[in-house]
């Protein structure tokens, strides 16, 4: 039976998650009593047919109760997952209700919008169209919720029948045949990240290291698994871009080549020298903590990951973490813009993620475990705004980067929840663009599922990645931009629709936006310049451009209260 618009209004998501701590309670409840019973089935020092009998008595209710265990972790771990789906609907619903606020609607029970205006001066057209937006809204909310009850229900009924179990906590490990690594590739980051649950931490470990390229950048594994197998891919990746440089080097000795052969070699050999600095740049960052996988056994240090590493495209790409990010309760990702490479940049990103780290920890009252960033580092950014690199021109006045880039953002953002969904549970998770990377956020922000991004926070925009801030899958009260108001001509620059040139989206500064102002306050920070020209769009001046995450800014801060979530 479908479920109506008035039965999904109550559905809470906080109360699935009092549920499965009880579940999970209870199944401790139950291993206890099994580990009793194993013990005094290791002391049972009886013989005869009358003590082989209580032997095999006993054994029969061990299994019993493991079984029940185990069921019993299936449950939760079904309602975990259960928990993520109904976070999305209650946020469906929230933007349904205040579309139909916003509008002056109301939503009957059966969920039928009717426009409740008052005055003549609206159209019979604009009248139903209104009604209409607010009906969609309203059908992608309650579709939301039977995927939901169905998913559930059908997780449910697999409880308790053979091969059902929920873990393996076999030590044993097996290779994955080639139909099963295609499989594994082609799967949603919901569906690895239930794949992944269900292995044994054996099993884990030894897919990250027999197969590291398939699980180093798949969205839904836990941030351990995949900074494992990124650690372990970054040496043989180095290698064979210092064999390129090697290759190219030479190719271009001949006398022979003619000037297209040329350039093609000089291109290929720039690639392959800026792979190796790119290399040697993430790996000066891991060396200045601990792996994320030690941490989690309990080794002292503070963990610094590496999530995403890969080499397609133009450039090298990397996303890096700082703290837990599988098991913080404020994760924070920060995506920047134009001319970031991994090479040039991916220092002065760690330590601006450091900052906002620390900012979220002081405004939140918040210790380092409960708080995590990643430096997002993960897409084809467009190169420095450079006369002198003309061929940079085209990323940088259209869009196409940032679609590309939101893809493969919102494919990370929807596996960083999945893998909370079977892990930790859910954490408060903000989004935070700079420059042409808020575009990319912004995009993102339409294409990830609801409620996985709860705070989106874009600063020194071109534009939002979209022109009407109702397409994010995003509460609307947790929209937020900042813009300091000298020596950033970025703002507002591609908000022009042009097809191919700007279309960026709408400036998030304009006060029709859907977004609330943080604080613009960056003088705070030596590097600041006070003398700079207002920030106006084509006004080409960007000396305060990337300061809103250093150190002595209130722009710093109030991003920090938004990561902390604490801003109201």
């Amino acid at each position: 039976m479908s479920l109506t618009w008035g039965q999904i209004q109550t559905w809470s998501s906080a109360g699935l998650s009092t549920y499965a701590g009880t579940v999970g309670a209870r199944r401790d409840t139950v291993v206890k009593q099994a580990d009793a019973l194993q013990a005094h089935m290791t002391s049972f020092k009886g013989e005869g047919a009358t003590a082989d009998a209580l032997r095999a008595k006993m054994g029969v209710a061990h299994k019993e109760l493991m079984t029940l265990a185990d069921d019993l972790l299936e449950i939760q771990e079904a309602v975990k997952v259960a928990m993520g789906d109904v976070s999305q609907v209650e946020n469906a619903v929230k933007v349904a209700q205040q579309q139909a606020s916003s509008t002056q609607c109301t939503i009957s029970s059966a969920g039928i919008a009717t426009c409740t205006a008052a005055g003549n001066s609206m159209s019979q057209y604009t009248r139903q169209s209104i009604e209409f937006s607010v009906n969609r809204l309203v059908g992608q909310a309650v579709e939301l919720a039977n995927t939901a009850d169905t998913t559930l229900n059908a997780r449910l009924k697999t409880v308790g029948t053979p091969g059902s179990t929920a873990k393996s906590t076999s030590t044993q490990t097996h290779d994955l045949s080639d139909e099963e690594q295609k499989k594994f590739e082609k799967m949603t980051p919901e569906e690895r990240a239930k794949y992944w649950s269900q292995q044994s931490e054996a099993q884990k470990q030894h897919l990250c290291d027999k197969y590291p390229d398939l699980i180093g950048n798949a969205d839904g594994v836990e941030g351990w698994a995949r900074d494992r197998a990124n650690r372990n891919r970054l040496p043989k990746l180095k290698q064979e871009a210092k064999d390129n440089v090697s290759t190219y080097t030479e190719l271009l000795k001949s006398p022979w080549i003619d000037s297209n052969t040329r350039a093609y070699y000089l291109s290929e050999l720039d690639k392959a020298e800026k792979a190796v600095k790119a290399y040697d740049a993430v790996q000066e960052q891991l060396d200045k903590g601990i792996s994320l996988e030690d941490y989690q056994h309990g080794k002292k240090g503070d963990p610094v990951s590496l999530l995403t590493l890969q080499n397609d495209g133009a450039r090298v790409k990397a996303a890096m973490g700082q703290g837990d990010v599988d098991h913080a309760k404020n994760v924070a990702t920060f995506v920047p813009g134009i001319g970031t490479t991994v090479e040039g940049s991916m220092g002065d990103y760690m330590r601006q993620t450091k900052n906002l780290r620390s900012a979220a920890m002081a405004q939140g009252n918040l210790s380092a475990r409960d708080v995590a960033t990643v430096a997002w580092l993960g897409y084809d950014a467009p190169g420095k705004a450079d006369l002198s690199e003309p061929q940079n021109i085209p990323g940088i006045i259209s869009p196409f980067l940032a679609q590309s880039g939101s893809d493969r953002l919102a494919g990370f953002m929807n596996g960083m929840q999945a893998s909370r969904d079977y892990g930790a549970g859910d954490a408060h998770m903000t989004l935070v663009g700079h420059s042409y990377g808020s575009s990319t956020s912004g995009m993102a922000a339409t294409k990830v599922k609801y409620g996985v991004i709860d705070d989106l926070v874009l600063c020194g925009s071109p534009g939002m990645g979209t022109y009407d801030a109702k397409n994010y899958h995003v509460d609307q009260n947790h929209l937020w931009v900042s813009g300091v108001p000298k020596g950033d001509s970025v703002q507002g620059m591609g908000a022009i629709r042009g097809g191919i040139v700007g279309s960026l989206g709408k400036n998030p500064m304009d006060s029709d936006s859907g977004f609330t102002h943080l604080s613009d306050d960056a003088t705070g920070s030596p590097k600041y310049n006070k003398d700079a020209p207002a920030s106006k769009p084509f006004n080409f001046n960007f000396d305060n451009h990337s300061i809103y995450l250093e150190d002595g800014t209130e722009t710093l801060q109030d991003i920090g209260r938004v990561a902390a979530g604490v801003k109201r």
